[in-house]
């Protein structure tokens, strides 16, 4: 938030203590903030804090109307996992004493120049995978219709979208269970091996060369050589790392120019967080975040998730001491991704999975680094140099990964061989 934000937010606030305003009955416990006037520093984090509040709740409010949601917004919660997109859960008071949920979702337009083209492609994905679904399979997101038949609201609070909320869900930002981390794998191994016929030249590419790690290490020089926020010069050894790596972090890049690793229809952003799972059974739910779907890389999928769902620490650990790359969990998610493959993957493609892992986290903590030096543009921040925490700690695993790589291409071979003398192993976390 901006220092004049921040300042007309303060600015109303007093205007509002000054003249006895009482805003709306949900904040009616300001109230009795009021007379902790003199406490200015923390009677002024609750003020902001609730009048940001009430703000969204009327935003949401407004939002709604352009949609046949029946009932009144009662409440809402916003997540905070995502870096990217605003995203609530908002639930609405039905006449009888009963409720419903759906989520709403703000799309950050400095990130997705052209969101309604993306929403385009989330439409024509997510009618294919439903003429392809089995009851085996995990739903897609989708959205909702507005009023005017589409699946998206541009209105003045900005680029909205909606969609029902899935009962019973929960999403992991961390998790031990090998049930889930099998879950995931299938279902993102499931979601490639459904899409792989489909013709990828009817996608609108998000975001252009999105998983070019040349790109991407390139992109970090010339901003850390520029160093528009004064930045660079103490992150030496971070863009030391880069320098080092770089013959190894662009070869998938050159094998897919040389035609060893075709493209593909892959999901992008394949953190296991963007799986919903059943709370009871940890069987997978529904695949959601689709805005980066396009023409791509399995390894990159594959990596990203590894990424992820492998490590031993959340994505922005400061303890760098307890980053790593976890087996266990590296090998239950492999083996749920190579069950749902079906053999559809090149023998190059299966070469490549574990390198892909390393890849894809160290072309994030050049993003993440990139972004800390430029000021914090691009991934949305919650503390100072949070993003540059962000490139350490993935910087440290990918130095594991490297350390474990021959192991973790030995459990893809092993998954693999398995798979063909089986035809396929249906784990017993789907039977029992």
């Amino acid at each position: 938030m901006s220092f004049w934000r921040k300042f007309n937010i303060i600015f109303k606030l007093l205007i509002d203590i000054v003249y006895g305003c009482r805003w709306h009955l949900q904040d009616t416990d300001i109230i009795y903030m009021y007379i902790d006037i003199y406490n200015t520093k923390n009677f002024l984090k609750r003020g902001i804090f609730m009048l940001m509040g009430s703000e969204t709740l009327e935003i949401l409010k407004r939002v709604s109307k352009h949609y046949d949601i029946p009932g009144e917004i009662v409440e809402f919660t916003q997540f905070t996992s995502g870096h990217i997109n605003y995203t609530y859960n908002v639930r609405f008071a039905n006449g009888d004493g009963t409720y419903h949920n759906y989520i709403f979702q703000k799309v950050n337009e400095y990130v997705f120049k052209d969101p309604v083209k993306i929403m385009r492609n989330v439409k024509q994905i997510t009618l294919y995978l439903k003429s392809k679904k089995t009851e085996y399979d995990c739903d897609i997101i989708h959205f909702i219709d507005n009023k005017l038949g589409k699946n998206y609201t541009v209105c003045e609070e900005g680029f909205w979208r909606v969609s029902p909320y899935i009962k019973n869900s929960v999403a992991y930002d961390k998790a031990d269970d090998p049930k889930v981390l099998f879950s995931a794998g299938y279902a993102f191994g499931r979601f490639l091996d459904m899409l792989s016929e489909f013709p990828m030249e009817r996608l609108y590419e998000t975001i252009p060369d999105f998983h070019n790690t040349k790109k991407r290490l390139d992109y970090l020089f010339e901003v850390a050589e520029e160093d528009p926020t004064g930045r660079a010069k103490e992150v030496k050894a971070e863009i030391k790392f880069f320098e080092d790596i770089y013959s190894t972090a662009i070869k998938l890049v050159y094998m897919q120019k040389r035609g060893e690793l075709p493209l593909r229809v892959t999901h992008n952003d394949t953190k296991y967080n963007n799986i919903l799972m059943d709370k009871d059974t940890c069987q997978p739910l529904c695949v959601i975040d689709l805005d980066t779907v396009m023409p791509g890389l399995a390894a990159y999928d594959f990596g990203d998730a590894v990424r992820f769902a492998a490590s031993t620490a959340v994505e922005d650990e400061t303890d760098l001491s307890k980053v790593g790359l976890d087996i266990e969990k590296y090998t239950e998610f492999t083996k749920g991704f190579i069950n749902a493959s079906k053999g559809f993957l090149t023998k190059k493609e299966v070469d490549t999975l574990a390198l892909g892992a390393i890849i894809i986290t160290v072309e994030l903590a050049s993003r993440f680094l990139a972004d800390h030096i430029n000021g914090d543009k691009y991934f949305r921040i919650h503390r100072p140099n949070h993003n540059l925490d962000r490139a350490r700690c993935q910087i440290k695993l990918a130095q594991d990964m490297i350390a474990k790589y021959e192991t973790m291409h030995e459990i893809v071979e092993n998954s693999m061989k398995l798979y063909n003398r089986t035809g396929a192993f249906k784990d017993r976390h789907f039977t029992e």
